[in-house]
């Protein structure tokens, strides 16, 4: 059965007259996001945004991961030029980094911006019941025409990089913007080992969960909560600002993007083989009676160990010695209908 239309994602023409300026707008997409779709898909947007807009669309294909903050830092249309990234959850990162790092990550009177889905995996816009590009772009230019945005929240991870052996920190700090999801332990080596694994398609993630299942060791590390100290010894740690990770896999099933606080998951495991009987309940958020999963919302959180951390930052993984984060409520606003939110819950 096909999906119901959203209502408010109803067609609207906007009119540029009334408005007593045209709406300018760079869409920055990664051509070979959704399985090579993103060029097709970016050719679809821009023909519907001539239908329902006019004119002042320009387009913007990224060739990497450094061009996506290049291209986002890029204003040939000016500042109130709207920005919207498409892509996975990796590029929308990197494109609200890029405006980030420009705006010295004070995002204050900053027009809004757009996402539109367009990876394989995902998972930020599923908190708004978007699963699709097409609900995405039609959602979208429904917000455009009123206009209408949602203030979301976000966290700053700073830590300190390393050398290039990285056994030793540079004393350079580095900040970077986490929307999504912060992971480290399990789910950050699982991670890395799948995007070396990408030779093996879809079946890298599922492989590689299994490899570091069974040969993970528990790691010990000191962490602040809140400004409360403590020493643990976990399987992993994850910080998240939306529901869902890895596509629709609804890690984190009570936080929202604009409530004005992160949710905290630590498991800790006495064997192995608990971890392939827990980790499954822990991406789906099944954390009732579960004595090996701690939960919280919390509102800041550091993390101190003698060796760097390798960090899944929505989707990304960064590489730092010391990292730390903050919660800032309503750090961007973002070009949705307010009813997407609420109806997703």
């Amino acid at each position: 059965m096909p999906k119901k239309k959203h209502m408010d994602d109803r067609p609207t023409d906007l009119n540029p007259e009334e408005r007593g300026t045209p709406i300018r707008a760079v869409l920055v997409y990664n051509p070979g996001s959704g399985k090579g779709m993103g060029a097709t898909r970016a050719e679809d947007f821009a023909r519907h945004w001539k239908e329902r807009v006019g004119p002042g669309l320009r387009l913007r294909a990224t060739r990497s991961r450094e061009d996506i903050r290049v291209a986002a830092r890029d204003f040939e249309g000016g500042e109130d030029e709207i920005r919207i990234f498409m892509g996975g959850d990796g590029t929308l990162s990197e494109g609200l980094q890029g405006v980030a790092e420009y705006r010295d990550f004070d995002l204050s009177g900053f027009p809004p911006v757009g996402f539109l889905p367009g990876g394989t995996g995902n998972s930020f816009l599923r908190d708004f019941g978007i699963e699709s590009y097409e609900d995405g772009r039609d959602a979208l230019l429904a917000a455009l025409a009123r206009p209408e945005f949602v203030e979301v929240d976000a966290a700053i991870v700073s830590y300190r990089s390393c050398e290039a052996d990285r056994s030793v920190a540079s004393g350079q700090e580095c900040r970077r913007l986490m929307f999504n999801i912060f992971g480290v332990g399990l789910i950050s080596d699982i991670t890395g080992l799948a995007t070396r694994m990408r030779y093996l398609g879809p079946a890298n993630y599922h492989v590689a969960t299994l490899w570091k299942i069974l040969s993970h060791r528990p790691h010990r590390w000191k962490l602040a909560v809140d400004g409360e100290p403590a020493e643990i010894s976990c399987d992993l740690v994850t910080v998240s600002n939306s529901r869902y990770t890895g596509g629709a896999m609804e890690i984190a099933p009570e936080i929202r993007v604009n409530d004005g606080k992160l949710f905290l998951v630590i498991v800790e495991t006495s064997f192995r083989l608990d971890l392939f009987r827990v980790f499954p309940r822990i991406l789906k958020g099944d954390y009732e009676g579960e004595t090996r999963v701690r939960t919280r919302f919390i509102r800041s959180l550091s993390l101190e160990d003698e060796r760097p951390f390798l960090m899944n930052i929505d989707g990304e993984l960064e590489t730092g010695f010391s990292p730390a984060m903050e919660i800032k409520p309503s750090f961007f606003r973002l070009y949705l209908p307010k009813s997407r939110l609420d109806s997703a819950f």
